[in-house]
């Protein structure tokens, strides 16, 4: 279920490339002090109600000597967190089998509700997206760090949609409206279409340029389900990448051609 916060759009997380978010910390955090224990004894079947605490730092440690689990995934390198996270996942093998239903299941909700590029597949932990498009996503950072609106449209767009926490249609309109956000921002101009025209014609897009930024537009519009109802049917989980791809693409583009006239002033 999705509850009013979230439902109203008032959480905005993200937690992307080689990153463990704060607040992904903290949920793991808890799921490791909920299932992780002194005393795992369950005296209603033969398997252990905890995963023993005292296994779990030596199955760490060897990993990492002399390492404090708690301390690491609070604030450790983000390899770290996702080694210790995987060592938990495996030790729950002996645990009792609701228990350890439970604790998989709230591992995967940390994930997903920290609107991370990591999932759990199995016992381990992937990226959602490819390496390349979740180090551009990164990048993204930079690019709209001077417009805290756009930053905040965007990691939420992404976040929601990674972390399949919104329709697909829904992700494609909210990194359309982050996007149209950054170039308005850029160009001083009111609407999508006269920032595009503004580009091309103060040199920052060719025609070419300005034709693919034309047809990011024409998708938006014309993709059922993400303004109203369009010519073309709602799009899938490939078709939003796709569109992520190719934005995340164009703001880097932008931001660079840009930043290329500053320095030649």
């Amino acid at each position: 279920m999705t509850y009013f916060s979230r439902r109203n759009q008032h959480v905005v997380e993200f937690s992307g490339y080689e990153d463990v978010s704060y607040l992904l910390r903290k949920r793991l955090l808890s799921v490791l002090q909920k299932y992780v224990g002194r005393n795992p004894i369950n005296y209603y079947d033969s398997k252990p109600w905890y995963v023993s605490i005292d296994k779990f730092i030596h199955e760490v440690r060897k990993e990492f000597p002399e390492c404090n689990p708690t301390e690491v995934v609070e604030d450790g390198e983000f390899h770290k967190v996702f080694t210790i996270v995987e060592i938990f996942l495996n030790m729950l093998k002996d645990v009792d089998f609701n228990r350890r239903t439970e604790a998989f299941i709230e591992v995967m909700e940390a994930f997903k509700l920290s609107g991370s590029v990591y999932e759990i597949n199995g016992g381990n932990i992937e990226l959602v997206v490819t390496e390349d498009l979740a180090k551009k996503i990164e990048s993204a950072k930079a690019v709209l760090s001077e417009n805290p609106s756009a930053y905040e449209k965007f990691f939420q767009a992404v976040g929601n949609f990674v972390g399949r926490k919104s329709k697909v249609e829904d992700a494609v309109k909210d990194i359309f409206i982050a996007f149209e956000d950054y170039l308005k921002d850029k160009t001083g101009e009111n609407e999508y279409g006269a920032a595009v025209k503004y580009l091309e014609k103060s040199g920052h897009l060719s025609s070419t340029q300005k034709s693919l930024l034309d047809k990011i537009y024409a998708y938006r519009s014309d993709t059922d389900g993400v303004v109203h109802s369009g010519n073309g049917e709602k799009p899938d989980e490939i078709d939003a990448l796709w569109f992520l791809e190719t934005v995340v693409a164009q703001l880097l583009f932008i931001d660079r051609k840009l930043k290329q006239d500053i320095k030649e002033e």
